[in-house]
C-alpha cells in the first residue's frame, strides 16, 4: 500500500459525518495549494532535533539502524564469508610425517614433509617435499624392500600435476569460488532492493504522518471557526433575527468537529507509532516523532523524470534483475562444471628429486619421472544425470529472469500510463473542486444576509468535500505513482 493510500484511508475513516467531511475538505484545500509552487518531497535535512522532520532524516535513520538493513547487511556478510571459504580451496597444505622403528632386526629414522598447492591455472597443482630415512646407527643397514630410504643429509622433490581433459577448464574448486563470488554479487542487489523497498514504505509512513497532522490543524481551526459562528448565531437567535433551529445547527456542527478533532489526534499518534519503526535512535530503538516536529505544508509528488529512457536503463541495472541475473550465472558455472565431470579424467604429472650427502651407492643423485594417469567411469550415469539435472535448472532461472524482465518492463508502463490518467483528472477535478467551493462561500454569504439557513449552506459544504475527495483520489493517484516510479527506476 502506497504513503497516499494510507493518508487517504485514514481521512476516509471520518465517515460521512460534517466534521470528518469538513476537515477532508479543508485537509485537501492545503494540498492543493501546493500545485502552485514548485514543491519538492524532499528537502534539506534540519540539524536542530526540534525542527520539522524531513523525509531525508527518516530515510537516512531507517537506513542506518533498521533491524532489516541490519539482517540484509549480514546475509552480505555471510556471503562473503563463503567466499572466504571457497577461496580457502586454493590454500597451501603442509603435511608431515615422521616414524622411528626400534626393536625389530632394522632400527630406522623416517620423516617426510611435503607442501602442497593447487592453483587455479588450468587446475594445475604443485608440491614441493622433504623425505629423510636412514638407520639409527650410521652402518645400519636399510632394507631393500622400504622405498624411502635416502642419503644421510635427506632428499628434496618438487613436481606438478596439470589435468589434461577432466578439470582442465573447470575443477570443483574454481566453481565453488566462482559460485561464491556470484553469491555475493546476489546478496549485495538483494541488500539494494529491501532497501528501496524499505526506503518506499518508510516515506509512505511519513506522509502518512505529515497528512494525519495537518488534517490535525485543519480539524482545530475547523472547531474554532464552529466555535465563533456558534456565539454569533446564538446572538442572533436570541435577538430573533433568526429561527432558533439554526442555534441547533451551529451546535451540532460544534459536537461534529469537536468529534474530528479527537480522531484526527488519534490518526497523528497512530501514524507516529508507524512511523517510529523506521525513525530509530542511536541505539536502534523505535523513536515516534512528537508533533511538534510536524512539517507545516503537504507536498505533492514531482513528474516521473526520464520516462523515455529509462525502460531500456532499469531493465539493465535494476538489483531486482541484477540479483536474478547472479542467479543465473552460478546456474551456468554448476552446468558447466556437470558437463566437465562427463569427460574421462587424464592427467599428466612431472617430478624431479634429488638426494643429498652419502650413504649407499645405489642410491642415484637426480631422478625426473613423467607420467600419465587415466580414469573414467564406464557409464557415466551420474556425470550424465548431473548435467541434465543442471541444464533444467538453468532453463527455470532463465525463464524466470525473463518473467522478471517482463513484468518489470510491464510495471513501467503501468506507471506511466497510471500517471497520465491521474494527471489528466487532477486537472478537470481541480476545476470542479473551485467551481463547488465558490458556490459554497456564495451560499455562505447569503446566509449572512438572511437569505438562507446554515442548513444549506452545510450541504453546499458537503458537496464541495465530495468534489475535493474526488480530487483527493487523482492526488493520491499521482503520490501512488510516484512512489511507485521511484521505486521500480532505481538502480543499485
Amino acid at each position: 500500500m502506497s504513503r497516499v493510500q494510507r493518508v487517504a484511508g485514514w481521512l476516509g475513516s471520518s465517515g460521512r459525518s460534517d466534521g470528518g467531511l469538513v476537515a477532508r475538505v479543508l485537509v485537501l484545500g492545503v494540498a492543493l495549494v501546493q500545485l502552485s509552487g514548485a514543491c519538492t518531497a524532499r528537502v534539506h535535512a534540519q540539524p536542530d532535533p526540534s525542527a520539522p522532520l524531513t523525509v531525508e532524516q527518516v530515510l537516512r535513520s531507517t537506513a542506518e539502524h533498521h533491524p532489516s538493513v541490519q539482517a540484509a547487511l549480514a546475509n552480505e556478510s555471510v556471503a562473503e564469508a563463503e567466499l572466504l571459504r571457497a577461496r580457502g580451496a586454493f590454500d597451501p597444505t603442509l603435511s608431515v610425517r615422521g616414524a622411528l622403528r626400534h626393536g625389530g632386526y632394522y632400527e630406522l629414522r623416517r620423516v617426510d614433509a611435503e607442501l602442497r598447492a593447487p592453483t587455479p591455472w588450468l587446475g594445475a597443482e604443485f608440491w614441493a617435499g622433504y623425505r629423510y630415512g636412514q638407520g639409527v646407527d650410521a652402518d645400519e643397514r636399510y632394507p631393500t624392500y622400504y622405498s624411502d630410504q635416502t642419503l644421510d643429509r635427506g632428499e628434496l622433490r618438487a613436481g606438478v600435476r596439470v589435468p589434461l581433459l577432466r578439470d582442465r577448464a573447470l575443477d570443483d574448486r574454481r566453481a565453488g569460488r566462482l559460485r561464491a563470488e556470484l553469491q555475493v554479487e546476489a546478496a549485495g542487489q538483494t541488500r539494494a532492493l529491501a532497501l528501496i523497498e524499505l526506503e518506499r514504505r518508510a516515506a509512505a509512513a511519513y506522509w502518512s504522518w505529515v497528512a494525519a497532522g495537518r488534517a490535525q490543524a485543519v480539524c482545530q481551526e475547523l472547531l474554532t471557526l464552529a466555535e465563533e459562528r456558534l456565539s454569533a448565531v446564538t446572538r442572533r437567535a436570541e435577538e430573533g433575527l433568526i429561527p432558533d433551529v439554526e442555534a441547533i445547527e451551529a451546535e451540532r456542527s460544534l459536537l461534529a468537529r469537536t468529534d474530528c478533532v479527537i480522531q484526527a489526534r488519534r490518526g497523528v499518534e497512530a501514524a507516529a507509532l508507524v512511523l517510529g519503526l523506521f525513525v530509530r535512535t542511536a541505539e536502534g530503538n523505535p523513536a515516534p516523532p512528537p508533533s511538534t516536529r510536524l512539517p507545516s505544508t503537504l507536498p505533492v509528488p514531482s513528474e516521473p523524470a526520464d520516462v523515455a529512457s529509462a525502460f531500456e536503463r532499469v531493465v539493465a541495472c535494476h538489483p531486482r534483475l541484477a540479483a536474478k541475473r547472479a542467479q543465473l550465472a552460478s546456474q551456468r558455472v554448476s552446468r558447466d562444471l556437470a558437463r566437465a565431470r562427463t569427460s574421462p579424467r587424464l592427467d599428466a604429472q612431472a617430478q624431479v628429486s634429488r638426494d643429498i650427502g652419502d650413504g649407499s651407492s645405489t642410491l642415484p643423485g637426480t631422478v625426473y619421472e613423467v607420467g600419465l594417469q587415466f580414469s573414467m567411469p564406464l557409464a557415466l550415469r551420474e556425470a550424465r544425470g548431473q548435467l541434465a539435472a543442471a541444464e533444467a535448472q538453468l532453463s527455470v532461472v532463465e525463464q524466470e529472469l525473463r518473467l522478471l524482465e517482463d513484468e518489470l518492463r510491464a510495471e513501467l508502463a503501468d506507471i506511466v500510463s497510471a500517471h497520465q490518467a491521474a494527471s489528466e483528472r487532477h486537472e478537470l477535478l481541480a476545476r470542479l473542486e473551485e467551481t463547488t467551493r465558490r458556490l459554497a462561500e456564495a451560499e455562505r454569504r447569503r446566509f449572512e444576509m438572511g437569505a438562507t439557513s446554515l442548513l444549506v449552506v452545510n450541504l453546499r459544504e458537503q458537496s464541495v468535500g465530495e468534489a475535493s475527495m474526488s480530487l483527493l483520489q487523482a492526488l493520491r493517484a499521482l503520490w501512488e505513482q510516484s512512489v511507485r516510479w521511484e521505486a521500480a527506476t532505481r538502480c543499485s
